[in-house]
């Protein structure tokens, strides 16, 4: 059987199924011929012709690229009515017990063990504190206070909790907290606990990154400027005992040394523990840097960077409708290798890697979304910054590993349930945010578990695990918080960047892309955009700094050469925010300032409050096939002077 037969039939049945294999299309590295192309391209059509009438998977497709398209078009609730035909409601599912606070809402024997505990406490009995403590958070797991009575019996007694504990259960304070905070993750009084007991530990960084993370994903929560304040106030208590100990041994002087060292080593050399501490020093994004450069390197040297215009621009163009939304700024990055295998990581500081795999293993631009929402949480919430500032590269200074094996200890092990959990609330909170259908990575994950029917994992499976009960956990949480699943789905341009993968249709810009990645999409030739289509639009961007956030939510087309942006300010402050209309802007990546037109109910924002106005940009035609390159500037009245610039 000719290659040509072969990719033919592959490529006709991964779009029959309505999903990509990307295993068997990858053996030549993209590197198809232009007659292997014609000869799949007409083989295709014929197929596509001949099953479009009776095969589901492909009236799937077609319902759901028309839904799509009203979506774009801001016909939302037609677009729903559409989407609900092929995505019926979740199954109903078991439901975390509902927390409680107070003594009265337990049931009668809960409130006994309760009150024997406290009087066990009073009279110095073990026997009367412990046993009884067990008993109640066996049974009533959802009251908080029996969490938090329990790690301070265990933070008083350590040898006791030890002793009493049985099998299974937590045999010490922290453990107590942890195990708490993955029951009920958005509790601050439990995460106030946990991040105390760790710092009690010294172990400065974990406390700091714990309340980064409560703030980051729980935003809207009163306390979040708590937190916000613990993670600085710890971050800084792990700086100056990292100093201390570097000082302790006589070499801090010679830290920067250790940095220049980092930077000139390759991807197989080997790094000392004094080395990564150097770069750990510098920060998250500095130490994601160097390693993800060392890593694009090798990935050249090895021919496996994809360097596609259309395909980098359609995985930045995804990306940049997630940054704004991530709640940390950082120097967001883009590569795509060519790797068949089901992948995607992201390196602290926001460098971000997708195998082609990724993409030709997900149904639609939802899918692969949720997936780099996911990955990108990761790297918002420290995960892989945490793992090597805990690893074992760093108890001796002496110690030598390849740059490589650090790489594996950030990305190639499996997380932590408490790790996956975050970043699932998150990647999904952000997906939803952004305009696209909130179980983007719940279909992901349920796609992947069938595929995989239980035995052989992809690679990103090894590393993210999603057991079915998982998947039951990310239906519950979109229901719960009323995330919306009849969004923007992207089957047809998902479609077509998969085509063009596998060597179907030729790239339509034979310019190549530079080695480094833009931040951003290149602005097109004013005839390359797409004549935009009038009406509602859909579009999300945002920014917060020192809680004051402005979003962009939602737009509208007026005409060829005029569009309207809606904002919203929300001041979540002890102090008022103002700014002056007058002096807002739309730039263009270039600098230039376009004519527009404000509007806002008023220019001053009460502490606590929010405000809603509009930007009309004049003689600026819509782009209706990704980012408009564009940012909006808005600048402070106040005292405080800040500049929020809002790219969309």
């Amino acid at each position: 059987m000719s290659r040509v037969f072969q990719l033919a039939q592959a490529v006709k049945l991964s779009l029959i199924l309505g999903m990509t294999t990307g295993t068997l299309l990858l053996g030549s590295h993209l590197k198809v011929d232009a007659e292997s192309r014609t000869t799949a391209h007409h083989q295709l059509q014929n197929t596509k012709v001949k099953l479009a009438q009776n095969s589901p998977a492909i009236s799937r497709f077609q319902t759901l690229a028309e839904a799509d398209e009203l979506y774009q078009k801001g016909q939302l609730q037609a677009a729903e009515n559409l989407y609900r035909k092929v995505k019926p409601e979740f199954a109903a599912s078991d439901r975390r017990r509902t927390a409680i606070y107070e003594v009265e809402q337990l049931p009668g024997d809960g409130q006994v063990y309760w009150r024997n505990a406290n009087e066990g406490l009073q009279q110095n009995l073990d026997s009367k504190i412990f046993l009884p403590l067990q008993l109640l958070l066996s049974n009533y797991p959802e009251f908080i206070k029996g969490h938090l009575l329990l790690a301070e019996a265990c933070d008083k007694k350590p040898e006791a909790c030890k002793s009493n504990a049985k099998d299974g259960q937590p045999k010490n304070a922290l453990e107590v907290l942890e195990r708490a905070v993955e029951l009920y993750p958005d509790d601050p009084e439990l995460l106030k606990a946990k991040i105390k007991a760790l710092a009690k530990e010294q172990r400065f960084l974990e406390a700091s990154i714990a309340a980064r993370q409560f703030a980051t994903i729980y935003v809207d929560y009163p306390e979040a400027p708590e937190f916000e304040k613990l993670a600085e106030k710890n971050l800084q208590r792990h700086h100056s005992k990292l100093n201390d100990d570097l000082r302790f041994q006589g070499i801090f002087s010679t830290v920067v040394g250790g940095v220049k060292a980092f930077s000139t080593k390759d991807w197989q050399s080997g790094v000392s523990g004094f080395e990564t501490i150097s770069m750990l020093l510098q920060g998250e994004s500095a130490f994601g840097k160097e390693v993800a450069d060392k890593l694009v390197k090798q990935y050249q040297q090895e021919g496996k960077l994809l360097e596609d215009p259309q395909v980098l621009n359609y995985v930045r163009g995804i990306g940049g409708r997630l940054e704004p939304l991530m709640g940390r700024k950082f120097d967001y990055e883009y590569y795509v290798i060519q790797d068949s295998a089901i992948n995607a990581f992201a390196l602290p500081g926001g460098k971000v890697f997708v195998n082609v795999g990724a993409i030709l293993g997900t149904n639609s631009e939802a899918e692969l979304a949720g997936l780099l929402s996911h990955e990108i949480s990761h790297a918002v919430l420290s995960h892989g910054f945490q793992r090597v500032a805990q690893s074992q590269f760093i108890s001796g200074l002496s110690n030598v590993i390849p740059i490589s094996n650090m790489f594996q200890e950030m990305v190639g092990k499996e997380y932590s349930r408490e790790n996956e959990r975050q970043a699932d609330i998150l990647g999904t909170r952000v997906l939803n945010k952004a305009g696209y259908a909130a179980d983007g990575l719940r279909n992901l994950m349920a796609t992947l578990n069938a595929k995989s029917g239980g035995k052989e994992q992809t690679s990103w499976q090894s590393t993210h695990p999603a057991p079915a009960e998982r998947v039951a956990y990310l239906e519950g949480l979109i229901k719960s918080n009323n995330y919306n699943r009849y969004a923007f789905e992207g089957v047809k341009k998902h479609q077509e960047i998969q085509n063009l993968i596998q060597g179907i249709a030729p790239s339509q810009d034979s310019k190549p892309a530079a080695s480094q990645p833009a931040k951003k999409p290149p602005k097109g030739k004013p005839n390359s955009r797409t004549k935009p289509t009038r009406g509602i639009v859909a579009i999300a961007a945002g920014l917060t700094r020192d809680n004051i956030e402005i979003r962009i939510d939602g737009g509208k087309v007026e005409s060829d050469r005029n569009f309207t942006i809606n904002f919203i300010v929300e001041n979540r402050s002890d102090r008022a925010f103002a700014f002056v209309p007058l002096y807002a802007e739309v730039v263009t990546e270039s600098g230039k300032k376009l004519k527009t037109r404000f509007s806002s109910a008023q220019a001053q924002v009460p502490a606590g409050g929010n405000i809603k106005g509009e930007v009309q940009v004049l003689g600026q035609s819509w782009n209706s096939q990704g980012s408009q390159n564009l940012t909006l500037v808005i600048k402070e009245s106040t005292g405080g002077g800040r500049i929020f610039r809002i790219p969309f």
